[in-house]
């Protein structure tokens, strides 16, 4: 495509009414040479570059073109030395030509590009402010090897010091290294460096399976060049200049040398580590902001290597315990080493090492911005090392946890393999720990564990823990291990740190996501409850098919079992719906958790494009926290859904408007037992039937309608919500029983009643606590307790309905009707000696 190169040009110059010129064409192997001229009229210098009135330009066009842009040289060395011009004579006027070059423009764009260039580099404007800054060249050798820089500099570099500003600096970096890599880990000065070789609890060798080293660092607060020296004897000469001694340089290094013998030594191993030098310079910055260091590192070859260790042991030869001659000796074996030291150096080519940058003061993270950053520095507890857990687990490793725990009782299958991360080799071993081997790979600063165990088992026994994790990932899909967390969490909600659970429907089309922060009412056990009710009442039937994928109506017989025997039922599907999935629900479920709208727990349901169904994409819940409080007997914990609260304060305030302030009201109150938690769950509440009778002195509540509404209920919800005991109030009195409330619940429970036991809920107060419910909705005092068949309350029911309806002075009748007089006071009020 070189042909399409010249005519371009050529078009270019024949409109350009001689601005562009093309000198001359040649061939040189693989690429076209095209020696262009162009007039740079207009661009004027203004401390960068000199520009000439016109300049010459050597645009290399490989066999690639237009797919790939052409290199442009210049035909002299004037810039040499300047920002963004490497070789003396190559300028890089692309920062990522990968994006930055568009292949339809051709050299159209390539020109424009070119001549804004040189107007930014004639002004000095190629590294603008906030702009990334194109650092000082390195042309790096791949038998070097490459070095990857962890920590921070931060207030180390010299530049920085605000009392001896301009001097060199001398740090030491602790390395570990692989065959062709070296890592640093730390920085220290030389005694810092010294007094950790020495310390007793000193572990010598590295993760990598080799002996620590250290490299020399010197700092130089002035810019060294904007190319690095490819020869020894220019970099020792620039050194010197800025304030590095060669006879200093020479002393760091081999007290290097010194230092990692002694690790070896620790080790107990014959280790020669390798000499690194390393040169830090502050980036350049045309204005205003702090500067940063900009590192490389010079990897000696074997021979400096040799050099280095034979100048380190005749340095130490020298001794006062030498006699005279011996000394003499000493000392002049030790001048011919380092006069071979310094010819070495001064004639050695300089092996640049690849840096590569993992410094946080100096590279953005990737994931800058996500919902993922909230996961940074946390510790994280996720259970279950399948198709869900595993990717989420691998996930926090790359968002920076600190410390990940992956819990999973289970082994590597070669079933799993189609969709789980794991390998043939770790077949018949176990999940959790080859799942924590291959994520310790990922970032050595994340601290990852392996337990192999059951996960239910965390969350029962006598002394259940708060979990020391800032969030926990319940990835099981076991119903054990839900109802194991919510028992364990009900306890000390508001200390436990936010839950995460995630299900796969049986096809792994759909998922939901549920979060529960600290301090939320419930966790995924009551709320696939809800969102189960929620979908089964969805009356736009824009949920049928969450309903039927999580919820099934009868319940699911064609369960799919991968292996025979007794393995355990899953659901199909691929690695690329289980990863999809997984990654959708927990960056979702992070979204919640990085930016906290409201108080209350939330679910997301997720669909795979390609659902057929009317409704596409996620579905979110929202639940606001439910009041809850322990009943009397302190075996359940009562949970009352703000719908509820709802529904009883209206109907109070419909009482109050209708039959007076101090006629008792009341009514069902529906929603399920769970005894597997200790939970009594309160969904909603009904007003009195017609049928019952109210008055203020007690409430007794009648049977009208009652069977068609619980019936009602039942089969809306799959039986999830049901008849679980009866409320009424006591305005203006105390929240608690009379005798005539014990003998109604009672009989409730007995045999002639509607079932073994029943939750009575008394709502009461006195005057201010009573009318910030009425008309603030202020919830007033509760009393709750669940009457069980055996309670003692029970003997009060001797002989069928709760009471004679012939004791009833003033009532009124269930249903909306206008107020009667009062005659009497109420029965707490005349007990309490308040009026007779």
């Amino acid at each position: 495509m070189s042909e399409l190169a010249i005519r371009q040009i050529q078009e270019l110059s024949a409109v350009s009414g001689g601005a562009i010129q093309l000198v001359s064409v040649r061939d040189d192997d693989d690429r076209l040479i095209l020696d262009v001229s162009i007039a740079t009229k207009g661009i004027s210098t203004g401390g960068g570059i000199n520009v000439r009135r016109r300049e010459r330009f050597e645009l290399l066009v490989s066999e690639d073109f237009p797919f790939t842009p052409p290199s442009v040289w210049v035909t002299h060395r004037r810039w040499a030395g300047t920002p963004h011009v490497q070789w003396g004579r190559y300028l890089c006027i692309y920062a990522a030509s990968a994006v930055e070059w568009n292949p339809g423009d051709g050299m159209r764009g390539l020109i424009e590009r070119l001549l804004t260039w040189l107007e930014r580099a004639a002004n000095g404007t190629l590294d603008p402010d906030g702009q990334p800054l194109h650092p000082p060249v390195v042309y790096s050798k791949a038998r070097a090897g490459s070095l990857v820089v962890h920590p921070d500099l931060g207030e180390r570099v010299p530049w920085n010091d605000t009392v001896t500003p301009g001097h060199t600096k001398l740090v030491y970096g602790l390395c570990d290294r692989t065959e062709t890599r070296i890592d640093v880990r730390a920085w220290m000065t030389l005694p810092e460096t010294i007094d950790l070789v020495l310390a007793d609890d000193f572990t010598a060798t590295a993760p990598t399976g080799t002996p620590y080293f250290v490299s020399p660092l010197v700092l130089i607060s002035d810019e060294l060049s904007i190319e690095y020296p490819r020869k020894g004897a220019a970099l020792v000469t620039s050194l010197d200049e800025f304030g590095c001694a060669r006879e200093d340089l020479l002393r760091a290094i081999t007290m290097a040398c010194t230092i990692n013998n002694v690790i070896a030594a620790s080790a107990d191993v014959d280790n020669t580590a390798p000499v690194v030098l390393m040169v830090g310079t502050p980036t350049r910055r045309t204005q205003g902001s702090r500067r940063l260091a900009h590192l490389a590192g010079w990897r000696f070859d074997d021979f400096g290597t040799d050099i280095m260790q034979l100048l380190r042991s005749v340095d130490n030869l020298r001794s006062d315990d030498l006699s005279a001659e011996l000394q003499s000796r000493a000392d002049e074996l030790s001048k011919d080493v380092r006069t071979l030291a310094d010819s070495w150096v001064d004639g050695a080519d300089v092996a640049w090492m690849a840096v590569h940058e993992n410094r946080a003061e100096v590279t953005n993270r990737r994931d800058a911005g996500s919902p993922s950053t909230w996961l940074q520095g946390k510790r994280v507890l996720v259970l279950g090392c399948g198709a869900l857990g595993a990717p989420i687990a691998e996930q926090c490793v790359r968002a920076g946890a600190s410390t990940l725990t992956v819990v999973d009782d289970g082994s590597v299958k070669p079933g799993i393999l189609v969709r789980q991360p794991y390998l043939d080799s770790d077949i018949g071993h176990s999940k959790a720990e080859q799942l924590a081997a291959r994520l310790c790979g990922i970032d050595p600063k994340v601290t990852v564990e392996a337990l192999k165990c059951d996960a239910i088992n965390l969350f029962v026994g006598q002394q259940v823990e708060v979990p020391q994790y800032d969030l926990v990932v319940d990835a099981t899909a076991h119903v054990g291990v839900r109802a194991a967390i919510e028992t364990a969490r009900a306890a000390q909600r508001d200390n436990w740190p936010p839950v995460i659970t995630g299900l796969f429907g049986y096809n792994a089309m759909r998922a939901l996501g549920i979060v529960s922060p600290t301090g939320t009412t419930g966790c995924a056990h009551d709320l696939l409850r809800r969102i189960a009710i929620d979908v089964h009442r969805d009356v736009n039937g824009t949920l049928a098919d969450i309903a039927n994928d999580f919820f099934p109506e009868p319940p699911r017989t064609d369960m799919f079992f991968p292996e025979p025997g007794c393995s355990a039922p899953t659901f199909t599907g691929s690695a690329t719906q289980t990863t999809a999935l997984a990654s959708i629900l927990f960056w979702s479920s992070l979204t919640v958790l990085a930016n906290p709208a409201e108080d209350g727990a939330a679910a997301v349901a997720i669909r795979l494009p390609g659902v057929d169904v009317a409704s596409t994409g996620a579905h979110w819940w929202h639940w606001p926290n439910d009041h809850f409080t322990t009943d009397v007997s302190k075996r359940y914990e009562v949970r009352l859904s703000e719908r509820a609260i709802a529904e009883m304060r209206a109907e109070t305030r419909r009482g109050n408007r209708t039959r007076g302030r101090d006629v008792e009201t009341g009514g069902m109150l529906l929603g399920a037992f769970d005894d597997a938690v200790g939970c009594v769950y309160i969904d909603g509440a009904a007003g009195p039937s017609p049928d019952s009778v109210l008055s203020d002195r007690y409430f007794a509540h009648g049977t009208a309608g009652t069977q068609e509404i619980v019936g009602r209920l039942r089969d809306q919800t799959i039986n999830r919500i049901g008849f679980v005991g009866m409320w009424h109030t006591h305005p203006y009195g105390p929240a608690g029983p009379s005798a005539i409330d014990e003998r109604g619940m009672g009989w409730i429970v007995s045999p002639s009643g509607t079932g073994r036991r029943a939750l009575m809920l008394i709502l009461g107060g006195p005057a201010d606590t009573w009318d910030r419910w009425r008309e603030q909705g202020q919830l007033p005092d509760v009393y709750v307790r669940v009457v069980e068949r055996d309670d003692p309350i029970q003997l009060l029911a001797a002989g069928g309905r709760p009471m004679d309806l012939a004791m009833v002075g003033t009532s009124f009748p269930g249903g909306f009707f206008q107020p009667l007089p009062q005659s009497e006071a109420p029965w707490w009020r005349r007990a309490l000696g308040i009026e007779s």
